[in-house]
């Protein structure tokens, strides 16, 4: 049985310290119950809701009892991201995807599993998910301490049956640390889940790694750069070499400038020459026509005269 086998892979990896009991769940909700004589049961008979929607995330444990049950084929995705995590420093911008229950179709708007009277086909092989809703394990907003939820319920009833939630509680915390270990599994034991026929729910990690080879071998590049420009800065040669040729740029543009100036400066010697011969000539043009003037006005005196 691939459950069996699974159970056993995760055994060795000696996760009980990381595993989370019943006790170390903090027993608080706001309205629903004191949590210890009264406590929030759903009423699914009564109600309308659609509880079960067409892509249900499930675990690795989940995925072995579809195997062992005959119902693979209701099971669709892969987990991925879990390379990407481990291969990652801090874990930050990583994306974990889930398998999940195989719809019907692509605009399919309930569970595959749920019937037409609204009632679970396969009830006692559920996922762990559904064994424990609408109660979930989260952590409190402090991250610390893990504290019950029951969000996704709007439909229930405060009744003194505290065997009933017990169980809904320990269906909870077991969906949790079967979570936990499938997270470990596929993080450090991906060749052995190969091996165990579940590499249907498995990205493929090998272009995984080349990629990330490549992005850290552009990264090297980059770093390598980074330390020859660094190093060249460091270098007293370099910063001889900088002020020189700031120098050199330093008095070309001086002498470009006292260039321009002494240009500049002929320029003006040369427009002030011109400007000075044009009025000289101007001046003697002036004379001429006041001598044709003057010798007009005589030559008509005399003309009369005569």
């Amino acid at each position: 049985m691939k459950l069996d086998e699974l159970e056993t892979l995760a055994t060795r990896m000696n996760l009980e310290n990381i595993l989370v009991k019943p006790e170390d769940v903090i027993m608080s909700m706001e309205n629903k119950g004191d949590l210890e004589n009264t406590f929030p049961m759903p009423t699914c008979d009564k109600c309308e809701k659609k509880c079960c929607p067409p892509r249900v995330a499930i675990s690795l444990f989940d995925a072995a009892r579809f195997i062992d049950d005959g119902l693979e084929e209701d099971t669709a995705g892969t987990f991925e991201g879990f390379v990407k995590l481990f291969l990652s420093d801090d874990g930050r911008d990583v994306k974990l995807s889930h398998a999940h229950m195989n719809p019907k179709s692509s605009d399919a708007e309930d569970c595959v599993f749920l019937g037409e009277d609204r009632k679970c086909s396969i009830y006692e092989n559920r996922p762990g998910i559904c064994r424990s809703y609408p109660v979930a394990i989260r952590f409190d907003e402090n991250k610390n301490k893990l504290a019950i939820w029951m969000g996704g319920c709007q439909n229930y009833e405060i009744l003194p049956d505290k065997s009933a939630f017990q169980t809904l509680l320990e269906n909870a915390v077991k969906d949790y640390n079967e979570k936990l270990k499938s997270n470990a599994l596929l993080m450090y034991s991906r060749h052995e889940l190969r091996s165990m026929g579940l590499g249907k729910y498995m990205e493929d990690e090998w272009a995984i790694l080349l990629d990330y080879n490549k992005k850290n071998k552009d990264m090297q590049m980059q770093i390598t750069d980074l330390e020859q420009v660094a190093e060249r800065l460091r270098a007293p040669q370099d910063y001889t070499s900088i002020m020189q040729r700031l120098q050199v740029d330093n008095d070309w543009l001086k002498e470009r400038v006292v260039n321009l100036e002494k240009e500049v400066s002929e320029q003006r010697e040369r427009a002030h020459s011109i400007i000075l011969e044009l009025t000289t000539q101007l001046s003697e043009q002036r004379k001429l026509m006041e001598s044709i003037r003057q010798g007009e006005e005589r030559g008509k005196k005399g003309f009369w005269r005569g």
